[in-house]
Formats: structure tokens, C-alpha cells, sequence
């Protein structure tokens, strides 16, 4: 089959190419992939700098963790799954079952978990197998897609999941709040999303000049009420002067390498308010006042993110189905898989917002 293949460790070892069919085992279920989304997390595994855990890697690894797809094959004890069912992953491949996470159904979060497409072969390819230990130990891990979802849609649910989790588990915004979102990227775009479906009052986004022509349209498209520049030096007096009386209730970290957003989160954030840590950063975050003063006497919730949970998963779904949310705005990009350097490119250079690929769209 062709995929997208990591062949060897380090930057520029992306090849799309043909690798073995995945072997269905009696447990498995085999999907063929109908979408795959590119996250920005893949753009190290062609630009560098790759992760040290792919050091041990055994390669060709084809990678892809945002896919949809079709029950193509299934092992002969799966009774839960047949041939033809329209489905999504949450990209888990793996859990231990017996950890304090996953006694509590918070899989992400299982020290011994692996993702599909970033730990075993992914879904930017024909085919990819689930394996049978995670229909097991975490069955809703896969989920059936509403009629009404198409597949390119269903491959960006991963962060969609992620802004619901932020906005609405973890910030808990309700109607009436301030929220700031740093980031215009997808996360930063359909965070943008969930705090207008809960009627937040102030939606400010904090982008950058270089994502603005392409991404800001789409913001405004969504429900952003203002949007700022991060290079602004006044950035936090205006954020406080939107705020108003209200203050901000929350501020949601959707962007990535901005060391600076902790200490201008907790500046812009009311007494009590929330910082949700969504996006990654490599960078160390430097205080010229101490930190943990300023946090605990305003009272500041800090939020470590990691992803999502099933609660999320199953409410944008249902969300969705019911016509509640749009993800056309934030998909602005669809291509065959062999095109991939393509989408690399335009998502790196911000000219798209979410670049999805088709498996045998070119064919």
C-alpha cells in the first residue's frame, strides 16, 4: 500500500512510499483510511528537530495520528465491528488497563500509553490496523461518525477534542465570560468555536502578523469578538481594557514556542480566572517578578492540557450530528496523500489553516 513513511531517524527522512498492508490479527480491526489530518506536531518529523524517542524506532514507521476511515477488515473474535462501519480513532493504540489513569478511564494520560501514527504505524496510508488490546482495555477508543460527518471532517476531531476539553471541561467558561485565545492555528480556531457556542462575551485572539492574512478571516468567520497582535508591546493593557469590569475569566495557551504567554496570561487573567496550557513550548518561561507570588495571590488556576477525553469526543460528536458546530471554515485544504510535502508547506508557511489527505484522491 502507500504511505507516508518515516525511513530513518533525524530531519528529511519523509518518503511516501509502499510498505507491507497491516495484518489484521484475530483481535484487530483494519480500517482503510478515507482521512488523515496534519497536525503541527508532525512538521518536526520532516523538518527537525525530531523527538529523542524516535532514536530506537525500527523504520519504515508510517506516522499520521488525526484519521477516519472504514472498517475494512476484522479479526475473528471482534463481534463489536463490522466491515463498512464508518469510524474514527483517537489515535490510542495502547494502555497498560491498571494504572490509577486508566482505573479512572483517563487514557491519555496512562504512562505506558502508545499512539497509532506516533509510537506504531499511523493513518497517512491506505491502511492502518487497530489493535486488538486497545478494542479491549479502551473500546471508545474508535467511534462510529454520524451520518452527516463526512471523513475529512471526522479526521480533525483530534483538535477540535482538544479546544472542548480546554474551553469547557478544564476553563469552564460559561455564558457571559471573557476568554483570550492565543494561537490562530486549528486548536486556536476551534477553541474560537466552543467559546462561542457557550455564549462567551469577549472571544480575544492573540495571533501573529505572519498566520494573520490566512487564518484571521477565518477567526472572525467563527465568533472571535477582537483580535490582537502578540507582538504588540500595549498587548496586555488592551486585552484588560476588553476585559473590562469582568475582567478575563480564562485565557487558553493554543499556541506553541511562546515562552512569554505564562507570565501575560496571569497579567490579562481577573482574580480566580483560569490559564489552560494547550499549546507545547521549548522554551524556558522567565519571570521578572516571582511567579508563584503573583499566581497565588490572585488566585490564577493553572491547567497542564493533555488532549482529550471520551467525554469530549462523544460531545462533539454529538454536537456535530445535531448541526451545533462547522468545521468547513477550519478545513481549508483537502489533497491526495502523495501531495503531502505540499500541505507540509502550506501549513509551515500558514497559508492554510487545516490540510487534510485523501488517500487515492489523485487516482
Amino acid at each position: 500500500m502507500k504511505a507516508l513513511a518515516k525511513m530513518a531517524y533525524g530531519p528529511d527522512n519523509l518518503v511516501y512510499t509502499d510498505v507491507p498492508n497491516p495484518v489484521c490479527g484475530d483481535n484487530d480491526i483494519v480500517l482503510k483510511v478515507k482521512a488523515a489530518g496534519i497536525c503541527g506536531s508532525d512538521m518536526p518529523l520532516l523538518y527537525g528537530p525530531d523527538e529523542e524517542k524516535y532514536k530506537n524506532y525500527t523504520y519504515p514507521m508510517v506516522i499520521g495520528h488525526e484519521f477516519a476511515g472504514e472498517v475494512y477488515e476484522v479479526g475473528k473474535y471482534v463481534t463489536d465491528w463490522k466491515v463498512g462501519d464508518r469510524v474514527v480513532s483517537d489515535n490510542t493504540g495502547y494502555v497498560c488497563g491498571h494504572c490509577p489513569a486508566c482505573e479512572t478511564g483517563n487514557f491519555l494520560l496512562c504512562p505506558e500509553r502508545k499512539g497509532i501514527g506516533g509510537d506504531m504505524d499511523g493513518g497517512m496510508a491506505e491502511y492502518v490496523r487497530i489493535p486488538g488490546i486497545v478494542l479491549q482495555r479502551d473500546p471508545s477508543s474508535i467511534r462510529r461518525l454520524p451520518d452527516n460527518m463526512s471523513f475529512e471532517h471526522a479526521a480533525v476531531m483530534d483538535p477540535i477534542c482538544n479546544a472542548y476539553k480546554s474551553i469547557i471541561q478544564e476553563a469552564k467558561v460559561i455564558p457571559g465570560d471573557n476568554v483570550v485565545i492565543f494561537g490562530n492555528g486549528p486548536l486556536g480556531l476551534f477553541a474560537v468555536q466552543i467559546a462561542r457556542l457557550v455564549n462567551a462575551a469577549k472571544i480575544i485572539v492573540i495571533t501573529t502578523k505572519r498566520s494573520a492574512p490566512a487564518r484571521n478571516p477565518i477567526c472572525e468567520k467563527l465568533g472571535a469578538t477582537d483580535i490582537l497582535f502578540a507582538d504588540d508591546s500595549q498587548l496586555v493593557e488592551k486585552v484588560k481594557a476588553l476585559g473590562g469590569e469582568e475582567g478575563i475569566a480564562a485565557v487558553i495557551n493554543c499556541a506553541s514556542r511562546s515562552a512569554n504567554i505564562l507570565p501575560q496570561a496571569v497579567q490579562m487573567l481577573r482574580p480566580g480566572g483560569s490559564f489552560i496550557m494547550v499549546g507545547y513550548t521549548r522554551s524556558a518561561v522567565s519571570y521578572e517578578e516571582d511567579p508563584a507570588d503573583l499566581m497565588g495571590h490572585k488566585g490564577i488556576t493553572f491547567v497542564g492540557h493533555m488532549g482529550y477525553d471520551h467525554t469530549s469526543w462523544r460531545n462533539v460528536l454529538t454536537l456535530y450530528r445535531e448541526g451545533r458546530i462547522d468545521m468547513s471554515p477550519v478545513v481549508t485544504h483537502v489533497l491526495p496523500l502523495s501531495k503531502w510535502r505540499e500541505g507540509f508547506e502550506m501549513f509551515t508557511n500558514r497559508e492554510a489553516a487545516k490540510v487534510v489527505l485523501v488517500p487515492g484522491l489523485d487516482q
